[in-house]
């Protein structure tokens, strides 16, 4: 497996000794699995990309800080790749921005929540079960998103749900996982991330998040859906 990262954002500068990057983050959470693939992280805020699509077999898409659906020029490339990406029929994994980013791309819709920011852990039912999922108990994720799919692509199916984030998951068979959650944060990562963030908050909702990253979140059994969605597609 060759995996291109697609890097859609910079960490805060004082996160970036002890966090480094979401591409970095991803292969962590990859490493973890030992598989034997090949990553390489390319930072797409800063307008660089695989050589040539060829050279991978799949591609992810990270979080990121900026809107999926806004007019900057490296979005709306990035928007132009994964259509093409998607035309060649290469799976792609979207993640936060990635997953809205995704659906903006292929058909759907993604815009502000009307609900606001959504922060901590949260607790998701699954709607289906495709071959690359291990059963059907709920899903808890770390989120850190004002953003949401609220229409999904043409032929895509919903994965995870809840009254915050109705699409907080789809996926099109053998072509596209995308996940509004963060599989691939700590939650150390999600503490200070939501330092510079909680100002935006009503008081009691901080207490409330605050409170949450004490429950257990399940990365890890998402991570290795990512891992099992990539595999069976390159079947």
């Amino acid at each position: 497996m060759r995996l291109a990262i697609l890097d859609a954002d910079i960490l805060r500068e004082a996160l970036q000794p002890k966090y480094h990057s979401y591409g970095r983050m991803f292969e962590a959470l990859f490493e973890r699995q030992q598989p034997d693939w090949e990553m390489t992280i390319f930072k797409v805020i800063d307008g660089y990309y695989p050589p040539s699509m060829d050279q991978y077999d799949a591609f992810l898409m990270t979080g990121s800080q900026y809107d999926a659906f806004s007019d900057e020029p490296w979005v709306r490339r990035l928007r132009e790749y994964a259509q093409t990406l998607f035309q060649a029929g290469r799976p792609m994994i979207g993640i936060c921005f990635g997953h809205q980013l995704l659906a903006h791309a292929l058909g759907g819709e993604a815009g502000r929540a009307g609900g606001g920011w959504g922060m901590g852990v949260m607790s998701y039912s699954l709607l289906a079960t495709p071959s690359f999922v291990d059963d059907a108990a709920p899903v808890s994720l770390i989120v850190s998103h004002r953003d949401q799919v609220t229409r999904l692509p043409p032929e895509a199916e919903r994965l995870l749900s809840n009254d915050f984030c109705p699409n907080a998951a789809f996926y099109i068979s053998g072509r596209v996982l995308a996940i509004q959650g963060h599989p691939e944060f700590s939650v150390d990562y999600a503490r200070a991330l939501f330092e510079y963030r909680k100002d935006e908050l009503p008081p009691k909702l901080a207490a409330e998040v605050r409170q949450s990253f004490s429950l257990p979140h399940q990365g890890e059994r998402v991570g290795r859906w990512m891992r099992r969605f990539l595999e069976q597609a390159l079947a």
